[in-house]
């Protein structure tokens, strides 16, 4: 499905584009006119934690859960504990920030990466550290993605990034291809989006 064709949240068509169109979403830094969707700016990452903006269109979320994108190997970790009936919490922290469920619908279908298990990083991490080593070049997502929803989240912020951890899972989504999740984003838009939750 072409990302133009795809419904979005009005927060997230209120943001700048790149040249094909594209949203760039709040904590996509930008290097002159380019966004750089493979990286992270951190002061607005660390800003959209203290603030609890949702980092996909910049906007507050309200108290309550909150979703994230997740690749293979941590939708699987998830989807485990699950069917065993076991709490799952990421102990290793992440650099993804968390947002509006729909927020979280739409990133998924639109961003290539996260749209298709066979996709593959177009640009890779400038900086890698131990957090983004396996984010480079030509890495594939994966089998499997989903969207999760979780109860609350928490952050730290260091001198050089900023870094979250995502408690008590409230919703799993997994998806191969992101296209079946259209009917999820379709009902939550219809739903009031945003604000939902």
């Amino acid at each position: 499905m072409r990302f133009d064709a795809v419904p979005r949240p009005d927060a997230v068509g209120a943001r700048p584009r790149d040249a094909r169109g594209y949203p760039v979403p709040a904590i996509t830094p930008w290097v002159g006119e380019e966004p750089r969707f493979a990286l992270t700016d951190h002061g607005r990452s660390a800003e959209c934690a203290r603030e609890r903006l949702c980092s996909v269109c910049g906007t507050l979320m309200p108290r309550g859960p909150v979703w994230r994108v997740v690749g293979a190997t941590e939708a699987g970790a998830v989807g485990a504990a699950l069917a065993a009936g076991l709490p799952y919490r990421n102990m290793a922290p992440t650099s993804e920030g968390p947002g509006h469920r729909a927020c979280m619908l739409y990133a998924a279908m639109v961003c290539p990466y996260l749209a298709r298990p066979n996709a593959r990083r177009g640009v890779g991490a400038e900086h890698p550290d131990e957090l983004t080593s396996h984010v480079v070049r030509g890495t594939a997502r994966g089998a499997l993605g989903a969207v999760v929803g979780f109860a609350e989240y928490e952050f730290a912020v260091t001198a050089n990034r900023t870094l979250f951890r995502f408690l008590d899972v409230l919703e799993f989504l997994p998806y191969d291809t992101s296209d079946t999740l259209l009917a999820e984003l379709r009902a939550e838009l219809a739903r009031g989006g945003q604000e939902r939750r």
